[in-house]
């Protein structure tokens, strides 16, 4: 009873922290001193949260009875306690030890000591700048990243965002980073460290994979910003390129028709995919793929 009770506590600790990760994210803003960079270094902040919300959603940490029962339990806990605990495993089938949500639970505790000691510089600088000669001066991503990157942005935030219990969420002010080498050893550390959360469950590895197809489907829909964003991910989220080359490589649906001859006599040569509809002396056929 008590070890049942024990995880269950450690998996409702661990999705608290992750939510808590997921959120930093939405806090950072990039100052205008990264000029043409803007662009891309949004896009390197947005696919590291991107994954690291894949990872959380592929344990079921976004599951509303964790949110539900987070203040229902407690250890060592009575026999109602084991029930609840129960019915919460049952749920969500978590695929890890105790020894495993400790260190997962220190990972993401250290990604966030990560977001603070980048605010921590960020406020040194600030405070050895002028105010008045715009050093300090943030990008917006809402308005100043181009449209098509701009609708890439809102989607993976969107995507990433809605892998989160946000019913105890804590609104904080945004801060900004200043420097290049500050987000770039951010990221860089946010990486190693969701490798490291990965490699904690593999057994969560195909999920992710589906999790990483579903993502392609949407962003693949931004299609004059995924270039940039593939060069992106090759470096900070493997499986999410794959997906995206998976995806490049499908088959579109369309046509191409050579016709040869005059006065609608002749024959004609074609390549399809996907179905067409052929009219001929009055008489409609459909045809496609099956």
């Amino acid at each position: 009873m008590a070890e049942a009770v024990g995880l269950a506590v450690g998996i409702i600790g661990l999705a608290g922290l992750f939510n808590n990760a997921v959120q930093c994210f939405e806090y950072v803003q990039l100052a205008r001193s990264f000029g043409r960079d803007f662009q891309s270094s949004q896009l390197k902040l947005d696919s590291a949260q991107l994954r690291l919300s894949r990872w959380g959603k592929s344990l079921r940490l976004d599951t509303q009875q964790l949110d539900d029962t987070q203040n229902t339990i407690s250890f060592p806990g009575s026999t109602e306690d084991a029930e609840r605990a129960k019915s919460l495993l049952d749920q969500i089938s978590f695929p890890g030890s105790i020894k495993d949500i400790e260190r997962a639970k220190y990972l993401l505790s250290h990604i966030l000591e990560l977001f603070e000691d980048a605010e921590t510089l960020s406020s040194k600088f600030k405070d050895k700048q002028s105010l008045d000669d715009g050093s300090t001066a943030t990008f917006d991503p809402e308005t100043d990243l181009k449209s098509t990157v701009g609708a890439l942005h809102r989607t993976m935030r969107k995507l990433a965002t809605g892998r989160q219990n946000k019913a105890n969420l804590k609104q904080k002010a945004k801060r900004a980073l200043y420097a290049e080498k500050t987000l770039r050893r951010l990221v860089e550390d946010i990486t190693e460290h969701v490798d490291d959360l990965t490699d904690l469950f593999p057994a969560t590895l195909p999920r992710q994979k589906r999790l990483c197809e579903a993502e392609a489907s949407e962003i693949g829909k931004h299609s004059e910003a995924v270039e940039d964003l593939k060069k992106i991910v090759a470096q900070q989220d493997k499986l999410l390129h794959a997906a995206l080359e998976k995806s490049n490589n499908i088959p579109q649906a369309g046509m191409h028709i050579v016709f040869s001859g005059a006065n609608n006599k002749g024959f004609q040569a074609g390549q399809n995919f996907g179905s067409q509809t052929i009219n001929y002396n009055g008489t409609t056929k459909n045809m496609g793929a099956k």
